[in-house]
């Protein structure tokens, strides 16, 4: 299936888009193709939306809790929501956390509940990602009873945000029929950000505002 909606190159992109593409770069590793249709079509929503990512679900960037976590959570979310898109992207970082071709295996269906390869804290993310994805985790008190007992408030926040997120990928990339890039690109998300701070995530999100005024100014000029 032909991706449906256009994406432009860096060599193509200008104003927000193009800096949409280096904060991609720069915080996620690489600039994928959601995110080249998002800054195509909607660049004032690809900006937040690219901070959101990083925050989100790099270390140090936002979220303060184990990365692992909440990686586990963006890969069982992709897994249970058949999108082959997000499963290979989630899997390719987990990988970069450390995550072996056993673990991903056992993700994919319920082997994780008894698998040695996962402690009792990833198992409670894992459950709660699927229940969250199937929409049970209203109702599903052992779900969440076994949240309470493995995590403070803030790492169950965070961990329900990388699940949220991913649904929310999910659907547009299943949607959108996205182009997966590949391995090699994917494997840009390893240490990306290392070195990097959530002081640096700040900064660059400043520059947002004076191209967007620059932007907008000469759209109006044209009117």
């Amino acid at each position: 299936m032909a991706q449906r909606l256009s994406g432009l190159s860096h060599e193509e992109a200008t104003g927000t888009a193009k800096l949409v593409y280096e904060g991609s770069d720069r915080f996620l590793g690489r600039t994928a193709n959601l995110q080249r249709i998002l800054a195509t079509h909607s660049p004032y929503i690809a900006r937040w939306f690219g901070g959101l990512v990083a925050a989100v679900r790099q270390p140090g960037l936002g979220a303060t809790t184990d990365p692992r976590l909440r990686g586990l959570a963006c890969i069982k979310t992709s897994m249970v929501n058949a999108c082959s898109y997000c499963t290979a992207h989630t899997s390719v970082f987990g990988q970069g956390l450390g995550m072996t071709e056993e673990e991903l295996e056992a993700l994919m269906d319920d082997s994780y509940k008894t698998s040695p390869l996962f402690d009792d804290r990833d198992r409670a993310a894992i459950a709660w990602s699927e229940a969250m994805t199937n929409n049970t985790a209203q109702r599903d008190t052992e779900a969440w009873n076994n949240m309470k007992v493995n995590f403070t408030d803030t790492e169950i926040v965070e961990i329900s945000m990388a699940c949220a997120m991913f649904n929310m990928i999910n659907r547009l990339n299943d949607s959108f029929w996205t182009d997966l890039e590949s391995q090699d690109h994917n494997r840009k998300q390893w240490n990306a950000v290392e070195g990097l701070s959530i002081e640096d995530i700040e900064a660059f999100a400043g520059r947002f505002a004076e191209v967007g005024e620059a932007e907008r100014g000469k759209q109006v000029a044209a009117e």
